[in-house]
C-alpha cells in the first residue's frame, strides 16, 4: 500500500528496569546455551506496572513530545501479545481513560508480535479518509512474568521483554512520512503454535505457557516438511520487505536503517538480509538486544532509540519489519523529515 499525506508526529516509550541475562544465565533462568547461541545481552522487566499502564506512561510521553490537539484523535488502536491484566476487559479502553479521553473509538489489534505494524497499516488507511486535522493514537504494551509465562523459557529463540510505546499519526507533517506499508500472512501455518485441540476456558496461569512445546509438536507431524516450513516463514517476511520496498520506490541500499523484531541472532532473518548485503549495523540489533522482545513494541521503541541517539538525519530512510503468529508479516518504509526537537535534545 503506497501511503500518501500521512505522517509521524511524535513518539512514546517507557521500558521496565534492564535485567542483565548473565546474571539470568548464570543463576539458571536462562539456559547457557541459548544465551551464547541468541546473543541476547538484557531484557526489560516490569515488577509493578502492568502492560496497559506501560502503555499508559508511554502515551503521556508521546503527547508532551507533541503540540497535536488529544481532541483531535479519532482512533485508538492497541496491539499486544500476552494478557493484559484482566480476562474479558478491553485495555484500550482503560489507556484511552487514563490518556486522551474523549469519544473516538478505542480497538485492539491481535497480530502477537505484528501487531505494531498492523495498526500501523490499519491507522495509514483510515487516516486516509479523514480531515486534515485527525490524529491516530497507536498503543503497546507488554508483560511477560510468572506464573503464565515464563520470559526465558516460554518461547525460543528471543527472550520477552516488559514495555510499552506509542506513536501518534497524523494528516499534518510530522518528523517522518510513512512512505508505504505492507501486511502479508500465510495462514496454513497457524498450526505451529495453535496446538493439537483448542479448550474450552484459559490457561490457568498456575504454570507458564509452553509455545516452544506446541512448535515442537507441529514439526514432529510435519518431519518430511521441515525445509519447506522453515523457508515459508522466512520467505514471509523476506517478501513482504521486498514488496514494502517496491512500492515505496526504493532498494535495500536506499535504506539507512532496517528495524527488526527484537529476536537473536538464530532466528533465520538475520541471514536473509546478510544476503540482501544488508550489513548488521544498518539494523537495530545492537539495540534490540540489550532489552529483548518487546511483543508488539520492537519497531517504536527502536525507532525512538535511532532518534534520540543521533543515528538518522533529515531525508533518511527507515524499514520497520516485524512477525507474529498466524503467520502474519508487516514492513514499512518512513522517510525522516526532521529530527524533532525532543529527540535532538538527547542526541546532544
Amino acid at each position: 500500500m503506497l501511503v500518501n499525506d500521512i505522517y509521524l508526529d511524535s513518539l512514546g516509550v517507557r521500558l521496565g528496569r534492564r535485567l542483565d541475562l548473565a546474571e539470568a544465565a548464570a543463576d539458571g533462568r536462562y539456559a547457557a546455551s541459548e544465551h551464547i547461541a541468541n546473543g541476547l545481552l538484557g531484557v526489560t522487566v516490569s515488577e509493578d506496572d502492568h502492560a496497559p499502564d506501560l502503555a499508559v506512561a508511554a502515551v503521556r510521553q508521546a503527547l508532551e513530545r507533541s503540540e497535536a490537539d488529544p481532541a483531535d484523535v479519532r482512533l485508538l488502536l492497541h496491539a499486544s501479545a500476552y494478557f493484559q491484566g484482566q480476562d474479558m476487559w478491553t485495555p484500550s479502553s482503560y489507556i484511552q481513560h487514563h490518556t486522551i479521553g474523549g469519544g473516538a473509538p478505542a480497538v485492539e489489534v491481535d497480530q502477537k508480535s505484528n501487531g505494531g505494524l498492523a495498526a500501523l497499516s490499519l491507522a495509514s488507511t483510515f487516516l486516509a479518509a479523514c480531515e486534515d486535522t485527525a490524529a491516530v493514537l497507536i498503543t503497546t504494551g507488554e508483560r511477560f512474568c510468572l506464573p503464565g509465562f515464563d520470559r526465558f523459557r516460554t518461547e525460543s529463540g528471543t527472550v520477552m521483554a516488559d514495555g510499552g510505546t506509542a506513536m501518534l499519526l497524523t494528516r499534518r507533517p510530522g518528523f517522518a512520512r510513512v512512505v508505504s506499508c505492507v501486511l502479508t500472512s500465510d495462514s496454513s501455518l497457524e498450526g505451529m503454535y495453535r496446538g493439537r485441540t483448542l479448550k474450552d476456558a484459559p490457561a490457568a496461569g498456575d504454570k507458564p505457557l509452553n509455545m516452544r512445546g506446541r512448535k515442537a509438536d507441529f514439526m514432529r507431524r510435519h518431519l518430511s516438511d521441515l525445509e519447506e516450513i522453515s523457508l515459508r516463514v522466512a520467505d514471509g517476511i523476506s517478501g513482504c520487505l521486498q514488496q514494502a520496498l517496491a512500492e515505496a520506490k526504493c532498494e535495500a541500499d536506499d535504506i539507512r536503517r532496517f528495524v527488526m523484531p527484537n529476536n537473536g541472532q538464530t532466528v533465520r532473518w538475520w541471514g536473509m538480509l546478510a544476503e540482501m548485503g544488508v550489513e548488521r549495523e544498518r539494523t537495530t540489533w545492537e539495540f534490540g538486544r540489550q532489552i529483548s522482545h518487546l511483543g508488539s513494541g520492537d519497531q517504536a521503541a527502536a525507532l525512538d532509540h535511532l532518534l534520540r541517539t543521533g543515528q538518522l538525519a533529515a531525508g533518511d530512510r527507515v524499514l520497520l519489519a516485524g512477525a507474529g503468529y498466524g503467520f502474519n508479516w508487516g514492513a514499512a518504509v518512513l522517510e525522516i523529515l526532521n529530527v524533532p526537537d525532543w529527540a535532538a535534545a538527547d542526541a546532544s
